[in-house]
């Protein structure tokens, strides 16, 4: 399954992670000039141009989501790693306080929830370092780690996280492993965004809260298992507070039950994961698990740390500015 002799804490067969993604997206939402997902939008015609349902939609999270997901973490004795827009931080700062004190950790996703490759590489030094600022400003400490709004990494995300002394960065989505990627004499720890969201069933033509229970439960067996046999991974599961009604809260407290059923499951924050591997695994890159990284990252350019000059090369091709 590969290569590196690898072990969690204890000897777990699995790691998992419960996540959240509380972020605030831009106010094109619901404009014609949406670009998060598709169905956002009003026509470039409309009287009003504004659909204010998904603007509802998404208050929701301050209003009742957020509250409702801290008490379902509270209640199965989870900490829960948050990925935080700095306008979240700003705008909110008695529920960022809330949630700290309660002991989930919050990793920097941006300023708001603009995708990176929409970005210049200043526009996301900029966002970055607002998010670091109100971060410290509010928590009175640094931030430890870093994602990515929808996963979109840049050639540019590495080196600004290491910019801000981030253990960890959670954003990649070609590895069920954590893994040290090493970046011109520093180390820092990559690590999947979630596997598995609720965002699949966001929208109502999309799956069913009760589908994406079945794919959880699924997903977590075959990495249980795989573990069980010597190849330890982890899982991470993704919770959004504009999405935690009850009929999608109740399926998670049902996934939360089957996973602490099982034995040898560390549930863990990104963070805990980020300390194992660097004092324990540091000098295990995706290389030491899967040699065939290395021409992966060279074709791709993935960012990885493991393709040299070619790869890097590759992944920078693509910036226009």
């Amino acid at each position: 399954m590969y290569s590196a002799d690898f072990k969690w804490p204890n000897g777990a067969h699995i790691a998992v992670v419960f996540n959240m993604s509380w972020e605030t997206w831009p106010k094109t939402l619901g404009t014609a000039d949406n670009n998060q997902k598709a169905g956002e939008t009003v026509p470039k015609s409309a009287k009003y141009g504004r659909n204010m349902m998904y603007v509802y939609q998404h208050a929701y999270a301050e209003t009742g989501g957020m509250q409702r997901l801290l008490d379902v973490w509270g209640r199965h004795d989870i900490k829960a790693s948050c990925y935080v827009d700095g306008l979240n931080i700003l705008n909110y700062p008695g529920l960022t306080r809330d949630a700290t004190q309660r002991g989930h950790e919050l990793l920097v996703q941006g300023w708001d929830h603009s995708f990176l490759w929409d970005q210049t590489v200043e526009e996301q030094r900029e966002s970055v370092a607002k998010t670091v600022k109100v971060y410290r400003e509010v928590l009175g400490k640094p931030p430890i780690g870093y994602t990515t709004s929808g996963g979109t990494l840049t050639p540019e995300s590495v080196p600004i996280a290491l910019e801000h002394d981030m253990k960890y960065i959670a954003a990649f989505r070609n590895c069920d492993v954590p893994f040290v990627i090493n970046h011109e004499g520093k180390k820092i720890v990559g690590q999947n965004s979630y596997a598995l969201t609720d965002f699949g069933a966001y929208g109502s033509a999309d799956k069913s809260p009760r589908q994406i229970l079945e794919e959880w439960r699924d997903f977590f067996d075959v990495l249980y298992s795989e573990g069980q046999r010597g190849w330890p991974k982890m899982l991470a599961y993704g919770t959004h507070p504009f999405l935690a009604h009850g009929n999608r809260t109740g399926p998670l407290e049902e996934v939360i039950r089957y996973v602490k059923s099982k034995p040898k499951v560390w549930i863990a924050t990104r963070a805990e994961i980020a300390d194992w591997m660097l004092t324990q695994y540091p000098h295990l890159d995706l290389a030491a698990f899967y040699p065939e990284a290395v021409a992966s990252d060279k074709w791709y350019g993935l960012s990885v740390g493991v393709g040299g000059e070619e790869a890097t090369a590759e992944a920078a091709r693509y910036r226009r500015e």
